[in-house]
């Protein structure tokens, strides 16, 4: 493994600490992140959050990881490294989770290696400058798990040269105030599975047309959505990587969903923890032989899964470093998966796993596309069986710890505030879908079977 922070590193680590501490402070203050808070929770007025958007923006903090290619958008030019520095030290300072998180993770890099010149001349700036907020539309009641089953459709009318999308989404991160969302839809009549979606961009701001049903959650949030599109329209210079290539591009982005964000999680679990274990010694809970045996494992753990994070990148970093020695494989043949989980430091939003990989033949590469996913086709499904059921783990733990005072609230009940939990009772309640979201534990170990162990595939009947 070679991935180390040089001097150069610890340089930009001092001007992002630097930063964050002129720039973190005021009314942004009060979107300080818990830790034992989950990221997409709606902590703090919305206002306050899109005004960090552009405060982040305006200092050139959005868009770190793009490529720089083909021009830079108003993002300043960092390393793999230096977008792991900038990450923790925004973990570190407590930011909060990012309303952006989608825009400049997901689409940014996916309309980079398959957009055209003008899909990211129009909406990779306004990523950057913090002004647009986006949503991702893949996950349907009937296709969660098996994304390749979707149903919703976009006709193209021959006349405005628009797509009109009829359909619904659901578990859409962010879609109550997103500005814009990047959607996965059948275009091909008759087409099934992989064969024949487009990935198209399509404005939010629809009336009629598309309407929006927050969901509320076990934590008495409701950051996730259903999505319902009733003739909702896009426009033709909007379908990106091409008709009837929306799997390939679909699976490029879903593979680098998962990269620096995942050392960064780690930075929030290893709060999370300290605090449970601060708790079990002030509580004498850790002079329990079981609980201190379940403490001690929680730690080792979480060391483990960051150095397994540490070798996934120092290898994506000497792939780039030696491109020849680690030639890139066409998604179509190998896409990977997911989660964010999330901005620093958040967790990805909640999706779809594509169920079965499209044979590469029949789904070929797009002129002009670059393929960002990652060396290692188990990596992303690796990543995230270890973490999952760690952070699942340590809500159980926190509750174990706090034993019958667990099921006391930290408020009275009142009917104006009737749902009142304490940080702990969000770790365990939100983390009951840490092992679902994102892509649940058994199709993880299905995308290991067949794309690393190459095991005879499971059948879709």
């Amino acid at each position: 493994m070679d991935f180390a922070f040089g001097p150069e590193d610890e340089r930009f680590r001092t001007e992002a600490r630097d930063w964050l501490t002129e720039h973190f402070t005021g009314p942004f203050a009060a979107l300080k992140q818990e830790p034992g808070g989950h990221p997409g929770e709606g902590h703090g007025d919305m206002a306050a959050r899109r005004a960090w958007e552009r405060e982040l923006g305006t200092g050139g903090w959005i868009g770190l990881g793009w490529d720089r290619t083909d021009g830079a958008y108003g993002n300043r030019a960092a390393t793999l490294t230096q977008q792991v520095v900038w990450a923790e030290e925004y973990a570190h300072a407590g930011g909060p989770g990012r309303l952006g998180h989608i825009g400049e993770n997901l689409l940014g890099p996916t309309l980079v290696a398959h957009g055209d010149s003008a899909q990211r001349a129009r909406f990779l700036p306004p990523i950057a400058r913090g002004e647009e907020v986006w949503c991702q539309g893949y996950s349907e009641p009937d296709a969660g798990s098996d994304l390749a089953g979707l149903r919703t459709r976009a006709v193209r009318d021959p006349g405005e040269g628009t797509y009109r999308i009829t359909g619904q989404k659901i578990w859409t991160s962010l879609a109550h105030e997103a500005d814009w969302c990047f959607v996965l839809a059948r275009t091909e009549e008759g087409s099934q599975r992989h064969h024949g979606l487009s990935f198209l961009l399509v404005p939010m701001d629809q009336p009629g047309r598309i309407e929006v049903r927050p969901i509320r959650q076990l934590t008495g949030t409701a950051e996730f959505n259903e999505v319902f599109f009733d003739g909702a329209v896009a426009r033709a210079e909007h379908l990106v990587g091409g008709a009837g290539h929306g799997w390939r591009v679909a699976m490029s982005l879903l593979a680098v969903e998962r990269g620096v964000s995942t050392l960064v999680q780690q930075i929030g679990f290893a709060q999370e923890l300290s605090r449970v274990v601060r708790l079990a010694l002030e509580t004498g809970a850790a002079e329990e032989p079981v609980l201190r045996d379940r403490l001690i494992r929680q730690w080792a753990e979480l060391r483990t899964m960051r150095w397994n994070a540490l070798r996934t990148l120092g290898a994506a970093q000497n792939s780039v470093r030696n491109p020849a020695q680690n030639p890139v494989r066409n998604p179509a043949q190998n896409p990977s998966r997911d989660s964010a989980q999330n901005p620093a430091p958040s967790p990805a939003p909640r999706k779809a796993v594509p169920h079965d990989p499209p044979p590469g033949s029949e789904d070929p590469q797009a002129p002009g596309s670059r393929d960002p996913g990652p060396q290692d086709p188990g990596a992303p499904s690796v990543a995230k069986l270890l973490w999952g059921g760690w952070h699942q783990r340590l809500g159980e733990l926190a509750v174990q710890v706090r034993g019958a005072a667990a099921a006391l609230g930290p408020a009275r009940w009142t009917a104006g505030r009737p749902y009142e939990l304490d940080a702990f009772q969000r770790l365990f309640l939100f983390s009951r879908a840490d092992t679902i979201y994102g892509g649940s534990d058994e199709i993880q170990r299905t995308i290991i079977a067949e794309r690393v162990l190459h095991l005879p595939k499971e059948s879709r009947r």
